[in-house]
């Protein structure tokens, strides 16, 4: 005869023990918080600070791992922290070899960021250590645009802006971006990304168009010089048709940028 197991019913099976929330005050939620990001930043800076230090002696080697990038994978991922998080520190490192670590540990990672797209003729001409420990990112980006433009640099500061799109819809936004970027000759997919969005709001065509030119017209004036075929009246009226569209550009750019924004100054620019 078969052996019968009977179960109790739902009205007496045992119940877990319900506990009353932890009285903490928000302000110790609050500095636990604190300190956290301020370890977070230290640590960062570390990284960036002695990871630069590894590469530049390929230190990873006295430690039993290949010499070269596979090598500097493999010594990554032992150090238990992502690859995209080392490899960044790491650049961030190199740019600002120059800085003490107690100068790193002080600049927040975004304006570290901000810092290494500066133009190399324009460190020494001012305090972007200190302007960087300081000043929010959003100001500190119009900062090195703006002084960037002095030298001839016309890059604005970049930064990554990660969405999660559907798996299956990666492939053909990766062609299309692609596809807009080798049309109107831009420089990374990321512009394109942005006239697209413009297109929203203003003449995203016109304003690849003004780009465009810009990029001839400088090319054209780069060209010439190398060949020593460039007149001083000539050059004049280049420099001048350029200044034209790359004020035309910015405004273009800037006003579907504060359009995207509700209406709101982009950048701080009036």
């Amino acid at each position: 005869m078969g052996t019968h197991f009977s179960l109790p019913s739902p009205s007496y099976i045992p119940q877990g023990q319900v506990l009353a929330p932890e009285q903490v005050s928000i302000r110790e939620y609050h500095a636990e918080l604190q300190s956290a990001a301020r370890n977070l930043r230290q640590s960062l800076a570390k990284i960036a600070f002695y990871g630069w230090k590894m590469r530049l002696n390929q230190g990873w080697t006295a430690i039993g791992f290949a010499p070269g990038s596979k090598g500097e994978e493999a010594y990554a991922d032992s150090l238990d922290i992502p690859r995209s998080s080392y490899f960044k520190h790491v650049r961030i490192g190199q740019c600002l070899h120059q800085l003490t670590l107690d100068e790193l540990t002080k600049i927040p990672t975004t304006n570290a960021e901000l810092l290494i797209q500066v133009n190399p003729a324009l460190w020494l001409d001012h305090n972007w250590v200190r302007e960087a420990q300081t000043m929010k990112s959003t100001k500190l980006a119009e900062l090195v645009a703006a002084r960037n433009k002095t030298v001839g640099d016309e890059r604005e500061p970049l930064t990554n802006m990660v969405v999660r799109v559907p798996f299956l819809a990666k492939e053909a936004m990766e062609t299309m971006l692609e596809s807009v970027q080798t049309k109107y000759q831009l420089s990374s997919k990321g512009q394109a990304l942005e006239f697209m969005i413009a297109d929203l709001h203003n003449d995203a065509n016109l304003i690849a168009a003004v780009n465009q030119a810009r990029q001839l017209i400088e090319g054209t004036i780069k060209s010439m010089r190398r060949r020593k075929a460039l007149e001083g009246e000539e050059e004049g009226w280049l420099l001048l048709a350029k200044g034209l569209l790359d004020e035309s550009y910015e405004k273009a750019v800037q006003t579907a940028r504060q359009k995207s924004n509700g209406g709101q100054k982009a950048g701080g620019r009036s």
